[in-house]
């Protein structure tokens, strides 16, 4: 059976979801439920492919169509499952309600191998014309869907008929077209004469529209995701596009919280100022792009996009508590304060739009850099930033920006000065993980108690790694790379931008000479000994006619919980999990636990284990790899053992989280084994 059709064929399923006259499709909104779903059947489906199993990759397309029963590509799947089997009637049945539901590259059925069963009937040559009569044409009962169109200022509502979904990258895709301006140049410049007098930089962008020489915002779209409750006054910046969202949409809460659409290439500007949740779990949304799964993902796309978002820190900066964030990324700028303090900023974005240049301004919306251009304005014009040494210093990269550094006349004034020659990169970073240079993942249950991994995200603009492991030192090698276009002439910056500088080593990896941080290439060593604070290491690149640009970030967490000791050699001597210090610790990082290992060595350094404790008392023994010692021998060395699990425990307080236990898993066994 040939494979790779199949293959290829499931990754068009996509955000054609046609419905037919028999059955009725889920409407676009219903996506985001069954996207995981889908997510789960696919990789299933792949895995049948993989091992030539026609058998399961019929029951999996069976149960993809029970939730997608219109989607053309798992029916035509199906087809070719069924034709592998020789079951020609069936094959041929669903290869016609494939193409009845828009599945209708004819050439592709003839050269698929996987059909070659079936492509004799006289039947499938009848189903190939009829593929080729349909293409091009409108699904039955498919309702139409097309861009939403408006002048450039005039809101644009996102309903079923405008917006799909992609399947690959798991958010919705909104087709919308901005239309001529309702507002001249000298109208727009009026606007901003008049509107907010007391801001400093809008007679300059007034100034700049009169002439023609500033792009004004006629194009752009505003985004907001917290049910108006920090509105942006869209009059203030004429020709701004507002999006709204239909009763449908609001009805399943789509236009709220963690952003969810992609606008092509269009430039959006969008903030967020609720929190999340109350109780154990209370964060900022700002904090539920780096804990909830799959959304830092979500908006690095977004970011590399052209896509600007301000999200406030809420109470997750508070003397209190301290700095509750486990990263630090550029794909949203994070403001200083509760409610309303995202205002400012956004405005600021705005303002620096209306005032690029016009050549410039089509430059980054052509490169998809709006984020990083945006990111790196506000961050190199802050006060207190004016050299280049400022800028790759910590001062200009904290977690949130505060407005009493916002300098918006300088930054509309750097914005109208760059030229398109002068646009900076940014960065995408790889984790390097190779034969040459392994990455030590520690593995949950065997390295440690837990059963979350230490990598939370990884995406070009980002990077964040939980120090779970028990080891003293850690080491990666990562590679950056000059984005959207690699630069083989890029040069490359690297910094500590928070936590202790002293306890990171960056330098050339394997000794090589060429292949340096410079070029892009760094091996960073963390010493977890001296570890408390979370590490932020910004990578800045800069091309032969720019400056540095917006830096992506790598960030290392230590779980503010554990208390740890060290021995001389290096090796763990104990790790208190029960939060000694009394300090915040974020429960969707690491749930509380109530115990204390202390590890255990040989005369020569080997591990042999730890004990654990609860309040002072011995409640187990573990060997290094975490099995639970049941039973030793006169000598005390282990004689049977048993895995353990780790599992969450609800309290049935809904203001304290639930706890992390373990259990045996499965019988115990000889030690020898």
């Amino acid at each position: 059976m040939k494979r790779s059709t199949i293959f290829k064929a499931l990754l068009l399923v996509g955000p054609a979801l046609a419905a037919n006259t028999v059955v009725r499709a889920p409407s676009v909104y219903d996506m985001p439920r069954i996207w995981p779903r889908h997510c789960q059947l696919r990789q299933e489906m792949i895995a049948a492919i993989q091992r030539g199993d026609a058998k399961s990759m019929e029951a999996t397309c069976r149960a993809a169509l029970e939730i997608l029963p219109t989607d053309a590509t798992w029916r035509y799947n199906l087809a070719c499952a069924l034709s592998c089997q020789k079951d020609s009637a069936r094959a041929l049945d669903e290869l016609d309600k494939a193409i009845e539901n828009g599945f209708r590259n004819a050439d592709a059925f003839e050269k698929d191998h996987d059909l070659s069963y079936i492509s004799k009937e006289p039947r499938f040559a009848e189903l190939v014309k009829k593929a080729r009569e349909l293409r091009g044409k409108p699904v039955a009962g498919k309702p139409a869907c097309g861009p939403a169109t408006a002048p450039a200022g005039s809101a644009i509502t996102i309903c079923e008929t405008n917006i799909v979904w992609n399947f690959d990258t798991g958010v919705f895709e909104a087709l919308v077209d901005v239309g001529a301006p309702r507002r001249t140049l000298s109208e727009q410049a009026a606007n901003y004469s008049t509107t907010k007098p007391t801001s400093p930089e809008r007679p300059y962008v007034a100034a700049w529209l009169s002439e023609g020489s500033g792009a004004g915002n006629t194009g752009d779209l505003y985004v907001n995701r917290d049910g108006g409750h920090s509105q942006l006054a869209v009059g203030d910046f004429p020709n701004l596009t507002p999006i709204n969202y239909d009763a449908a949409a609001k009805a399943l809460s789509l236009h709220l919280d963690i952003p969810n659409t992609m606008f092509g290439s269009t430039p959006v500007f969008g903030n967020l100022s609720r929190g999340r949740i109350k109780g154990a779990f209370w964060r900022s949304m700002a904090r539920v792009s780096f804990t909830d799964t799959g959304i830092a993902a979500r908006m690095d796309l977004f970011y590399r996009n052209n896509q600007v978002w301000v999200l406030p820190s809420v109470n997750d900066l508070k003397e209190e508590i301290g700095d509750a964030f486990p990263a630090n990324a550029p794909f949203q700028l994070i403001t200083l304060g509760i409610s309303w303090s995202d205002q400012p900023f956004i405005r600021a974005a705005l303002a620096a739009s209306a005032s690029f240049r016009v050549p410039t301004k089509k430059a980054i919306l052509h490169r998809r850099l709006l984020g990083p251009t945006i990111q790196w304005l506000i961050r190199r014009t802050q006060k207190g930033i004016r050299t280049e040494d400022d800028y790759l210093s910590p001062s200009a990269h904290p977690t949130a920006f505060d407005v009493k550094r916002l300098d918006t006349l300088e930054l509309v004034k750097r914005a109208h000065e760059l030229k398109p020659g002068d646009i900076p990169p940014t960065v995408a970073l790889t984790l390097i993980n190779s034969r040459m240079f392994p990455i030590k993942f520690p593995q949950p249950v065997r390295d440690y108690p837990d059963i979350a991994p230490e990598l939370l995200f990884a995406t070009p603009s980002a990077v964040s790694f939980i120090l779970r492991s028990p080891d003293a030192e850690r080491t990666f090698l990562v590679r950056a790379q000059s984005s959207p276009e690699p630069d083989p002439s890029a040069v490359f910056a690297w910094r500590v931008v928070h936590g202790p500088a002293h306890a990171v080593k960056i330098s050339t990896p394997l000794g090589e000479t060429v292949n340096g941080p410079e070029n892009g290439f760094a091996q960073i060593t963390i010493d977890r000994r001296n570890v408390t604070n979370r590490i932020d290491i910004a990578c800045f690149a800069k091309s032969e006619t720019t400056c540095f640009g917006a830096p992506a970030i790598i960030s290392f967490f230590p779980i503010p919980q554990e208390k740890r000791t060290y021995r001389p050699d290096g090796q763990i001597a104990s790790i208190d999990y029960t939060n000694p210090n009394r300090v915040y610790s974020d429960p969707a990082i690491a749930l509380p636990r109530h115990w204390m290992d202390t590890y255990d060595y040989s005369p020569d350094g080997k591990p042999l284990g730890f004990t654990r404790s609860y309040n002072g008392e011995k409640s187990a023994s573990f060997t290094p790899t975490g099995a639970r010692i049941v039973e030793r021998n006169p000598d005390g060395t282990p004689k049977k053992l048993v895995n353990v699990k780790y599992m969450p425990r609800g309290t049935g307080d809904a203001i304290q989280p639930v706890e992390l236990t373990y259990m045996d898993d499965g019988e115990p066994y000889e030690a020898t084994r």
